[in-house]
């Protein structure tokens, strides 16, 4: 039986996680040769291959879990990461993501209302505590729905 973590940060960490996971799940059944093939060559960097979408990914969710930690003043770090492979990928989506469970993991007592004015000013707009996170998952669906779409 699953644990589900408490509070309002912890039900998103929750969503966050199964967003993940079933990106993870998905790159399982994608070859290296799928994983490094150019699919749209006219687009942008991060949306050529498979590849290069996943580095979007893992590079944004570092991004994110940062501007929190900058709301609250804590420690920022410069995550570097490469990716060559399908397990690169793949584990580079557990270390972003355990960097912003640790990122969220104290926010616990945070009730809906304090996430609500808590602002977040990134370089794209402001968000509330709340929208943040759910902008870090939407934005792993968005990509898994994209890389579904390279897959076909």
């Amino acid at each position: 039986m699953k644990t589900y973590r408490q509070g309002a940060t912890g039900a998103l960490t929750d969503e966050y996680e199964k967003a993940i996971i079933e990106l993870q799940t998905l790159l399982s059944g994608v070859s290296l040769s799928e994983f490094n093939e150019i699919k749209n060559p006219s687009l942008n960097e991060n949306s050529k291959s498979i590849r290069n979408v996943i580095t979007h990914v893992v590079r944004s969710g570092y991004s994110y879990a940062n501007y929190i930690r900058n709301r609250f003043g804590e420690e920022v770090f410069a995550n570097e990461f490469k990716i060559e492979t399908i397990e690169d990928a793949k584990n580079n989506l557990e270390y972003m993501f355990l960097y912003t469970q640790v990122t969220l993991k104290d926010k616990g007592y945070l009730s809906h209302n304090d996430m609500m004015h808590l602002l977040i000013k990134t370089a794209w707009t402001t968000y509330d505590l709340e929208a943040m996170i759910e902008h870090a998952i939407v934005h792993i669906l968005r990509h898994r729905l994209q890389i579904q779409k390279m897959l076909r």
